[in-house]
């Protein structure tokens, strides 16, 4: 499934989505620098994850409790998922190392949350920059667990076998300046 397919399955439940309570002031609108900063840690993420992770994060406590259903998960194997957690989130239970990051930094998750409930298309416009960006730094490279496909101005990241999604690991402030020695992996 292509990336912009996955958002525009995603998009209507965002669209439906209620931006959160100001607080007496409207919030000024976050520069395009400023989005691709708060993207960065994920935007070489595969397409198909991105597409999980956005919806998600405009509910950061069930990712909280996502996280905390992770840790009971572990001495009780058989514990259902609540369903009434959102699907987007129900779904990145299969990515632990993800929901403990989102979970753990609850600020970002927020601040990526209002923004994709402020302007989904400039989110997805910051991940295609940082994508860019890394891509110019020769660290965006197709390897044996993923595959880089350039299609016009768009930059898609597709699992080399569609049955794996490997959750790539780096430093967002790294991997868009050119290095000798290799600044991605991939968590186990």
């Amino acid at each position: 499934m292509s990336f912009l397919a996955c958002i525009a399955l995603i998009g209507a439940p965002l669209a439906a989505a209620q931006a959160p309570a100001a607080s007496g002031s409207v919030a000024e609108a976050p520069s395009p620098e400023a989005l691709e900063a708060l993207v960065g840690r994920i935007a070489l993420y595969p397409d198909d994850l991105v597409a999980l992770i956005l919806p998600a994060s405009t509910n950061p406590l069930q990712l909280v409790q996502a996280d905390r259903f992770l840790d009971r998960r572990k001495s009780d194997p058989k514990l259902p998922v609540d369903d009434n957690w959102d699907d987007a989130v129900k779904s990145l239970v299969n990515y632990p190392e993800v929901v403990k990051q989102m979970s753990d930094d609850l600020d970002w998750t927020a601040d990526l949350g209002e923004a994709v409930v402020a302007n989904q298309g400039a989110v997805l416009d910051a991940v295609q920059a940082f994508r860019r960006k890394a891509q110019a730094a020769q660290n965006l490279k197709s390897d044996d667990k993923q595959t880089v496909v350039v299609e016009k101005e768009v930059i898609k990241i597709v699992p080399a076998d569609p049955q794996v999604v490997y959750v790539p690991q780096y430093n967002p402030s790294s991997v868009v300046v050119v290095s000798s020695t290799p600044v991605y992996g991939y968590y186990p």
